[in-house]
Formats: C-alpha cells, structure tokens, sequence
C-alpha cells in the first residue's frame, strides 16, 4: 500500500473520497470546493451528527462514480491527534464491503500541523484495514477492500509528507502487529509462537533476539516469574529484543510487557464467565515487542531494549498454591496471596532484569487489573510511576500521539499495604486500590535511580462492542505511547 499527499485529486483515480465534517457543518479544510460543498449536504441532509458515524453516497465524476465516505468529526474545538486517527480509520472502515483500490483522504491542516495530521491519517488507514474476523471461513468476513494506493488530500502545497508517511506506517503497522498477537486463541498463540513471531519480526526491523529458557531464567533467579509457569506444560519463554541506535553501552529505554498468554487465575481461579477472552492478556508484551519494531524501523538514535516474560497461568499439581514464597530476580521474596495476580509476579523480574541489562528508564505495560477500568472505564490507560517529571513525559507522549493516559497516585502508604507478614512483599492487598498495589508490587523491583512508569491497559486492551473506527477486540495500546516517547528521548540526545 502506498501513501501520496496530493492537493487535488484526480477523480478518475479515485475508487472512494473520505470526507469528514465537523459538527458546525464545515467540511476538512483539504477539500475541493466541489467535495466540501458535497460532503456538507451529505452531512447535513443524510448523515448522522454521532461522532465518527459514516454515510456513504455516490457521487457521479468524470468516468464514472465515486464513493463518496462523509464522517462525523465532531466539534472542531475537540479535534487533536487521536480525534484525527480515528476519523481516518472510521473512513476506512467504512469500506469494507467495497472493492476500492485507490482511496481519497481528506486532512485538515488548519486544525492540526500538517505533518501531525498526515501521520496520525496514516496510522488511521492501517488501523481500519484490520479485521478481528480471521479465523471465519465464509470470504464476506474477512475481506477487506484490496487498496493500493492512499491520496492524503492536503490544501497545503509546500508540505513534504515522506517523513510523517514514514512514521505514520511504522507505528501503523506496529499497532497492528500487536492486535493481531492478542487476538489469537491461546492454542496458537502459545509463549513459545509469540517467540517464534517475535524473531520474525526482530529480524525483519534489524534487532537482536534471544530467547531464554526456564532452566536459564532459573539459573539468573526469576523465581517470581517461574512461579506463574509452574501449572502450565507449555514451557515458559523469556523474550528480550535489542535495538542498538546508537554508540556505547547502556539502554536509554527498557521496555517491559506482560506476556500471559492465556489467564485461567491459576488455583485461584476466574469465574467461567468471559474466561476466553483471557487470551489478550499478553497484550503487554505484544506492545513492547510492537513498539520496539517501529522504533528500530525509524532508526531513531538511542538503544532500547524489550522485554516480554511469557507463560500461561494454569492450575495444575504443581502449580502455585496461595501462601506460597518465592524470591525474585531482585532477590526480595515474594508472599503469593492470590495465584489470579500473576501479571505483577513476571513483571517484577522483567523490570529487575531490565535494569540490570543497563537501562535507566523503564516502561513497563500490561492488561495488569481489572481495577483500573473500574477506576477510568474504557477509555484511559492508568498510569503510574517515578520520578514525577518522567511521569508527566509519558503522559505527555500519549498526548502526542492520540493516547489518552492518566496519573493514578502511588505514595508510602500503599507499598507499606504490600507488606508480607513473612516474607518481604505480597501480591495482592485487597480489592480496594487494587491498580495501585499491583504498580507498588512491580515498582519493588526497581532500583532507586531508576525511572519508571507502568502503563496498566486492561482498561482499554480489548473492547467489547464494534465502534464505527474500530470492529470488537484487540485494541494495540500503548505502542503509539512508547514511540513518541522514545521519539522524545532521541531528540534530546541530539
């Protein structure tokens, strides 16, 4: 698929024409005269003023007939990166059912610098062309429309998109990645295939792999990690991918993603209810290892490392009971409470191991607790962390780039709840504050010079009803976060 900024299209090679229209009735500002005048009539006498809410209408050209795609933008005051994204991807969506080649877009560049909003339409574009529907075997579900070529309209004739295009598919097609990891069944998608797709794509974008074992994590002491593996019979695996941007020792960035690859809650086990959607809760560790892909892709200058500890969290004769104690790669022993709350017991030796590996700010992410949605619904990833600065540039990142995070607290008072009457921490304090025990459990393993954040996603890893930009699944958060944070780092190191 290829991406080209155009000022005016021609009609004759356009298949479709995405038109959005803010909710006073203006058409985006990168539009005809001929298609602003169009898409408002279509808007105002057919369509829907529910934002992203699509109407499709005919419109006779030179040639032949064009479908014209009008969008419901919303209000104009509200627009920002991540309105703009999912405009696009609503467009696009849209089109399924067509057998459109060459498609139209239309940017508003008055709203948005022209280059931020030619990268987040690209993402937009690759956003809409996925689809959860794989594994149906009728053609009518899993089609999507063949499109080769995409023309971002733009008014602006000076703008060089080739490098908001660049961005704009890397992270795209990143995010994708990360959705199609999490929305494969957990027979598929066992810890050992997530390797095996996570050294085609180290290999594809140019970074160092290695896949360790459990006799080796045993031999380094992940002994917190090893002890959500122990129900399972399908062998842990301990992932860690290298991207070396630039010269000397040392990581600028670590990255630390849960890779459960299917959560029964072990011997404390989870209601049979929504039990199968326990597949995504890798989705941490699809995003690390995503993100990671798109920051070697751009090349950006700094070195990064990700990790992604993953097994399956099972009950079995040897699996984890309540009550039992084991010692972490930081060397804290850990008191198992509830065998449900594994994600922060692998993510305490991935953060610890990243550390030690020479990171000195780490990112961790992960579908950690069902708490965070109680405490933001669906749509804001809860966010934790320290040094306070480091937090607010991660927050400020997931501005950038169409996120939505939000600080949640995390003080003295909460990592004393986790105290173990005998051993050193406890992973679970009750159900009160849970999203902030489960941070205050993986922050333990952080070193006091360290900076971190741990981005809990269970908010808005997966979503359970078809929106007009996006069908019911897998979402891909974070990645777009991470990029531009890493983005960030590299140009200050410039």
């Amino acid at each position: 698929m290829q991406f080209r900024t155009v000022v005016t299209p021609d009609d004759t090679q356009l298949d479709a024409l995405i038109v959005p229209v803010f909710k006073d009735g203006d058409a985006f500002s990168g539009a005809r005269p001929a298609d602003r005048q169009m898409a408002e009539w279509v808007a105002r006498e057919q369509g829907s003023s529910k934002l992203f809410s699509t109407t499709t209408h005919l419109r006779q050209a030179d040639g032949g007939a064009t479908r014209l795609v009008v969008v419901a933008a919303g209000k104009r005051d509200d627009y920002d990166i991540q309105r703009a994204w999912q405009i696009a991807s609503a467009g696009v969506k849209a089109l399924w059912a067509s057998t459109a080649k060459s498609i139209g877009v239309v940017l508003d560049t008055q709203a948005l610098p022209a280059a931020e909003a030619i990268q987040a339409a690209v993402e937009g574009v690759h956003f809409g062309l996925w689809r959860p529907d794989t594994h149906r075997t009728a053609e009518e579900d899993s089609t999507l429309p063949p499109v080769e070529t995409v023309f971002l309209i733009c008014a602006d004739a000076q703008v060089d998109g080739a490098e908001a295009i660049r961005r704009g598919t890397a992270v795209g097609e990143a995010v994708n990645w990360a959705r199609t990891l999490a929305n494969e069944p957990a027979n598929l998608m066992t810890p050992t295939n997530i390797a095996a797709q996570a050294t085609d794509l180290a290999h594809s974008a140019g970074m160092q792999i290695e896949v360790l074992d459990e006799d080796q994590c045993r031999s380094m002491g992940m002994g917190s990690y090893l002890s959500v593996a122990h129900g399972s019979d399908e062998p842990a695996k301990f992932i860690v991918v290298r991207h070396h941007g630039r010269d000397g020792d040392g990581y600028d960035l670590g990255l630390v993603g849960k890779g459960i690859t299917f959560d029964s809650g072990g011997i404390s086990i989870k209601p049979a209810a929504d039990m199968h959607l326990m597949k995504y809760d890798m989705s941490g560790a699809a995003a690390v290892l995503a993100a990671a892909s798109a920051i070697a892709r751009l090349g950006l200058p700094i070195n990064v490392i990700a990790v992604a500890p993953c097994t399956e969290n099972l009950p079995g004769g040897h699996a984890t009971k309540p009550g039992d104690v084991f010692t972490s790669l930081s060397g804290k022993t850990v008191e198992v409470i509830n065998t449900d709350a594994e994600g922060r017991l692998v993510l305490i030796d991935g953060v610890t191991y990243a550390e030690r590996e020479g990171a000195t700010r780490v990112v961790d992410v992960a579908t950690l607790t069902g708490a965070i949605a109680v405490a933001l619904g669906k749509h804001y990833i809860g966010l934790f962390g320290r040094p306070a600065g480091f937090v607010d540039a991660v927050r400020r990142a997931g501005e950038q780039s169409g996120e939505r995070l939000w600080p949640m607290p995390l003080a003295d008072e909460y990592r004393g709840d986790i105290q173990s009457d005998i051993a050193d921490i406890k992973n679970s304090a009750g159900r009160e504050g849970g999203a902030i025990y489960g941070a205050a459990f993986v922050e333990a393993g952080v070193g006091p010079d360290i900076e971190w954040a741990h981005l809990d996603i269970a908010s808005v890893g997966w979503h359970e009803s078809d929106r007009s930009f996006s069908p019911k699944g897998p979402q891909g958060p974070a990645v777009r976060t991470i990029v531009e944070l890493a983005s960030s780092i590299a140009a200050r190191k410039r």
